[in-house]
């Protein structure tokens, strides 16, 4: 903890870009490195597949926004709410890129 009372609370974009330019660079494995075989490459694109007509499902029942289910919410509990809605969107946004990527 006491590391993050060491951070400064501003940067100039100048000085940002300079940090970054002499970064070492990350080292990102290739896909190769992880090989799967076709049989598990089928099931988890099955899995994937069933992930998104349940997410897509309990998207529209989420966005039905039954009022008697959210009677007796807190603000906070919906608003939590809202905010699941949103990242199950974004996940299934992330989700159609991957598979323009596997056709």
């Amino acid at each position: 903890m006491s590391e993050s009372n060491n951070l400064p609370q501003a940067i100039s974009h100048k000085k940002l870009s300079f940090l970054l330019s002499n970064a070492p660079k990350e080292k990102v494995g290739n896909l190769g490195d992880f090989e799967i075989s076709d049989e598990e490459h089928l099931v988890l694109l099955d899995e994937l597949n069933e992930w998104e007509l349940s997410t897509k499902s309990l998207l529209k029942k989420i966005s039905s926004k039954d009022k008697n289910l959210l009677n007796e919410k807190s603000s906070e509990s919906i608003m939590a709410l809202g905010a699941l809605e949103v990242h199950l969107n974004m996940a299934l946004q992330a989700f159609n890129a991957f598979k323009k990527d596997n056709l």
